[in-house]
């Protein structure tokens, strides 16, 4: 075999293999224990229903849709353990598998030192603890997002069937991009940005408006595009992790709105180092990535410039009144009240601008000091764990497994496949388990019971607790609340009735227990939880609407289809290619010939 075809093979493997290390280290809570990650953003149970809500077809705004419905597909097949495992590690690999492929024509020490900063990166450490691992998973596509745009855009000038195939490959990492609603613009911003050509603009544009579709056509039709609270602009906006404002914690790549989840090594010196290294890494690196990435480079950096744009918004007087008015007045438009996660295809911007400079500098040594590449490349592949070498202190509490008490399954028991709604006590959408971490966590009774769950969604930020979003929830809190309320408890059980709740499910381990209404009747007593159920069940389900559910679920059908249909193409094609490749290495004799 020519060495070159081996090195071409042995290249990308070792690179990945880099890439899957440090995704272990970030994740080895996870990997190296049994049990469940539950703790912020991040809950996965045994089960997840199917619910029409993962639709968006509640009466909250779907921003975590279709995330949640393909997880509940998921878990026909795979338990909540394995999908946590398989989908935390995949997403890290595939942002470094992909980040390094993007950078073929760089010296593969630049290409090593890509792959890790874009797994190892304030960004990615970030979001990772707090939970966010949807957000990540678009951060990953994008990487491929990007070079499939770059793939089309060079078929423009080729015949039509030619660009719909690279079409079709667009489509893939944008609709896995697409799991979240932040996703789905950012890659299709990306994706018409970078693969716009006289020839191949209405084929980006039909890709990037398919994958907004699961999101965008229930909030057009319903509660589902309501309206948020403008408070929550301040609180979600970026936050300064150091002396020098918002915008320099930004360049480094940080200022998350949360001060829990940031590595405590960014607000001291190391962090300052960050931001002077983005900005020398973006303007040194820009030459160089432009002769890497010469269709993409200054396309990316438009994207990028966009995003750093929306992030900065909210941190200025002006800004921050623009974005208050568009998340009172516009439904849909509290996607925009979290700044920082706009600086994604920054971050994309960034990683691969790290891989150019390291490119320049490993030739230039080359040239003049061939001994200094190995020193020089060394130095380049670790700097992203130097300047950021806490970012465990941080991961590893979010992903760190727990094992649920039998309590869960007890109610499931009893509530699964029932009439009626479910209210979970406290009423509050995060609680701390004394059996599990120490980090609030989103109430994973949203996820596991197989029946309709009414939780608060008034969510505390700090010291403010932002206005809720749903009005059933808001009645059913004040009906809850009512029953603390001396007199208030036979009222309070006949208004839950009237609103559907039958059960009642309540942390008994919680610091306080809760005031019940009357009426309802204790179905189950554990250690950890208590199930009440109404005396006298009133079973008034939530009703969306025939009209809507047909709409939406014919929409969602429509684009899983072109998806599955893009899949097989793709995997069918790049068969055939590779088929073809092992005939024409075969002698003559063997080929029928």
């Amino acid at each position: 075999m020519d060495p070159r075809a081996r090195s071409g093979r042995f290249v990308p493997a070792a690179l990945d293999l880099w890439v899957a290390v440090l995704a272990a280290l970030l994740l080895w809570p996870l990997l190296s224990s049994a049990g469940h990650p539950l703790a912020r953003d991040l809950v996965f149970t045994p089960h997840q229903p199917f619910r029409l809500a993962w639709l968006g077809l509640g009466d909250t705004p779907a921003r975590a849709v279709p995330l949640d419905a393909l997880v509940a597909l998921a878990d026909l097949v795979v338990g909540g353990d394995v999908l946590a495992r398989v989908t935390l590690v995949g997403v890290l690999v595939l942002a470094g598998g992909a980040a390094h492929r993007l950078l073929q024509g760089a010296h593969p020490v630049a290409r090593a030192a890509a792959a890790g900063f874009a797994v190892w990166n304030p960004f990615v450490v970030e979001r990772l603890a707090l939970g966010q691992w949807a957000l990540l998973s678009a951060y990953a596509a994008c990487f491929a997002v990007v070079a499939a745009a770059v793939r089309l855009r060079r078929v423009s000038d080729e015949e039509g069937g030619t660009r719909v195939r690279a079409a079709v490959v667009l489509l893939l990492p944008s609709a896995l991009a697409s799991v979240t609603p932040t996703g789905a613009v950012v890659a299709g911003a990306l994706g018409v940005v970078v693969a716009s050509t006289r020839g191949t603009r209405r084929l980006a544009v039909a890709v990037a408006a398919v994958v907004q579709l699961p999101w965008l056509v229930p909030a057009l039709l319903g509660a589902a595009g309501a309206t948020g609270d403008p408070a929550a602009v301040d609180a979600f906006a970026a936050r300064a992790e150091r002396p020098g404002g918002a915008l320099w914690s930004l360049l480094g790549l940080g200022g998350v709105w949360d001060a829990g989840s940031v590595p405590p090594s960014r607000s001291g010196v190391l962090g300052h180092v960050g931001s002077v290294l983005v900005v020398a890494v973006l303007g040194f690196g820009w030459p160089r990535l432009r002769r890497l990435l010469p269709e993409a480079a200054p396309r990316l950096l438009v994207v990028a410039g966009v995003g750093l744009g929306l992030a900065v918004a909210a941190t200025v007087p002006a800004g921050a009144d623009l974005v208050r008015r568009l998340v009172e007045g516009v439904p849909g438009a509290g996607l925009v009240r979290d700044g920082q996660k706009w600086l994604l295809p920054g971050v994309v911007l960034v990683v691969l601008s790290f891989g150019a400079v390291v490119d320049g500098l490993l030739r230039a040594a080359r040239e003049r000091s061939p001994g200094l590449v190995a020193t020089m490349g060394t130095v380049a592949v670790l700097l992203p764990l130097v300047v950021l070498p806490d970012a465990t202190r941080v991961v590893w509490p979010t992903v760190r497994p727990v094992d649920y008490p039998d309590d869960f399954a007890r109610v499931a028991q009893v509530v699964d496949g029932t009439d009626g709604s479910m209210a979970s006590l406290p009423w509050a959408p995060y609680r701390v388990f004394p059996w599990g971490s120490p980090l609030a966590v989103y109430d994973p009774a949203s996820r596991w019971f197989d029946v309709d769950v009414v939780m608060s969604d008034r969510l505390s930020v700090g010291p403010v607790t932002l206005g809720g979003e749903s009005g059933r929830s808001a009645a059913v809190g004040t009906a809850l609340a009512r029953a603390g309320r001396p007199g208030g408890a036979v009222a309070a059980g006949d208004e839950l009735r009237r609103l559907g709740v039958r059960w009642l499910l309540v942390q008994a381990d919680s610091s306080a227990h809760p005031a019940l209404p009357a009426g309802y009747v204790a179905r189950l007593r554990g250690a950890h939880l208590e199930l009440y159920e109404s005396a006298d069940p009133v079973v008034l389900q939530p009703d969306p609407g025939a009209l809507r559910v047909a709409t939406v679920v014919s929409v969602d059908a429509l684009v899983a289809a072109l998806v599955l249909a893009a899949l097989v193409l793709t995997t069918r094609h790049r068969f055939s290619r590779r088929r073809g490749l092992l005939a024409g290495m075969l002698p003559r004799t063997q080929r029928g010939s």
